[in-house]
């Protein structure tokens, strides 16, 4: 199965390549900021720490804040110019790296989550939000991704920068590799690679994103990934 990242729909689709725009009749999710303008009676106000489940939920709430918007209008989002693309989940679960996820409507179920603990208390974490349900998911990217299907007999390893979504059929494991920084020249980062294997599907971006594996992270973030190790 192939991953399709479109336009979306006139309720929730591309206003351009790089706006959103979503006709909101009860509540949509979104990045803290994304909101660029918007018309009618909106009101914003971010998913709080107080009322999580759990410690863990608590702490995810703070690295991976979000925002939900409640009311009727029309809402434009865009982060920093990136390109965006909208998938249609009806009912398929799916994976997509925190940084990439501009917004999404409240008819899909979120939870946020850490990738390959033994990795991320060294360097940071790798934090994504796994999707389920039907309803529209709008993402970040630059330039244009490709789907790579994985198999048993075809693993594939990836950039964690450049890896914006996968199946969660697959169990990626991040890996220390001095030669992979030698060979794809990511300077100061750490040598860390992805490495998928079982039956699905992996998303890439030709774009390098900054900050996941940087020797100095966010101490929110190291804080989580000790306590989600």
């Amino acid at each position: 199965m192939a991953l399709v990242i479109g336009r979306g729909t006139p309720a929730f689709g591309n206003e351009t390549e790089r706006t959103l725009r979503i006709d909101v009749d009860g509540s949509v999710w979104m990045k803290p900021g994304a909101a660029i303008a918007y018309r009618g009676a909106l009101a914003f106000e971010r998913l709080p720490t107080i009322g999580a489940v759990s410690g863990k939920d608590a702490l995810l709430r703070e690295v991976e804040p979000l925002v939900r918007a409640t009311g009727k209008g029309r809402l434009y989002c865009g982060h920093h110019a990136a390109h965006i693309g909208v998938v249609q989940l009806a009912g398929e679960p799916l994976i997509v790296s925190s940084s990439d996820v501009l917004a999404f409507e409240s008819t899909l179920d979120f939870r946020p989550d850490l990738v390959a603990h033994g990795v991320s208390i060294a360097a940071g974490g790798l934090f994504v939000f796994r999707f389920s349900g039907r309803g529209s998911l709008a993402l970040l990217h630059h330039g244009q991704p490709i789907t790579l299907d994985v198999s048993p007999e075809n693993p594939v390893s990836t950039d964690p920068h450049a890896t914006l979504a996968w199946s969660p059929s697959l169990t990626p494991a991040l890996k220390m590799d001095v030669s992979w920084r030698s060979a794809f020249g990511h300077g100061g980062h750490q040598p860390v690679q992805m490495y998928f294997e079982g039956s699905g599907f992996v998303v890439v971006q030709p774009y390098q994103r900054a900050g996941w594996f940087d020797a100095d992270p966010h101490p929110v973030r190291k804080v989580a990934s000790l306590v989600m190790a």
